[in-house]
């Protein structure tokens, strides 16, 4: 076989393998910092930093200049959504969020945000 053959065969037999073995959209994710069942909070964008609170239960307390936060939950009807209380700007919000990889987002990224209180519950 020529060699180029050979090169065009080796690069579409490592293309059809990556097809082969991507994590279909249902999986789990496997995060690399925030344990399963937890939902965490970090002082730097995208899950990076310092990792400033991983909780599995519900928390109230005061975490300052946090810039993002990942639900890293698992479906059980009634608890599987986080309603995070955060202040920004001085005014207090609060926000649903999923677990993955549900329909709705799981992981956000914030604008120096202070984080107030972690309730899980059902649908939000």
């Amino acid at each position: 076989m020529p060699r180029r053959s050979v090169g065009i065969l080796a690069a579409a037999t490592a293309l059809a393998a990556s097809v082969v073995v991507a994590t279909p959209a249902s999986a789990e994710i496997d995060h690399r910092t925030c344990p399963k069942g937890a939902f965490c909070v970090y002082s730097g964008l995208y899950e990076s930093g310092k990792l400033l609170l991983a909780t599995q239960g519900n928390w109230n307390g005061t975490i300052y200049n946090v810039l993002s936060t990942f639900n890293n939950g698992y479906r059980d009807p009634g608890a599987d959504h986080v309603e995070l209380g955060y202040e920004a700007s001085g005014i207090s919000h609060s926000i649903c969020i999923h677990y993955p990889p549900g329909s709705g987002q799981y992981e956000h990224n914030w604008n120096y945000i202070t984080v107030k209180s972690v309730r899980w519950r059902g649908e939000c």
